[in-house]
């Protein structure tokens, strides 16, 4: 396996058990949408967290986003939600999904034989792309 198989394997990880999304629908967009709010992130500067609302709609659906990628491990936050900042796995996840577009998620299938990730899996390269 190639390190852009590999990396192609840990996003649909991400997208299909972390994010618990599925591929019906307008999954495309679903990925678009993650990889756009995880752009803005950390969402306490400069009020980002205001564009990161017009992208979910606002409201509830905001909030369940937002909690959404905190519990895929993607963000983490202090006392609100709002003033998220990314984890490793998210910093990683970013710069994959920069690199690898939605349509090659058809050709891909659970990392490491369907077990555990581990740390390691998340960390970027001293060049900042993902593996």
């Amino acid at each position: 396996m190639n390190a852009n198989e590999a990396t192609r394997d840990h996003l649909y990880k991400v997208f299909y058990e972390g994010l618990g999304l599925c591929g019906c629908g307008s999954p495309d967009d679903a990925y678009a949408l993650v990889r756009d709010l995880l752009a803005l992130a950390p969402f306490y500067e400069d009020e980002r967290w205001r564009l990161a609302e017009v992208l979910t709609g606002g409201g509830a659906a905001h909030h369940i986003i937002m909690s959404v990628l905190d519990s895929a491990g993607l963000t983490e936050h202090g006392s609100t939600i709002n003033g998220s900042w990314l984890t490793e796995k998210g910093a990683w996840c970013l710069q994959a999904m920069k690199s690898v577009p939605f349509e090659q998620m058809d050709s891909a299938a659970l990392p490491h034989d369907g077990g555990d990730c581990t740390s390691a899996c998340w960390q970027l390269p001293a060049d900042g792309q993902a593996a």
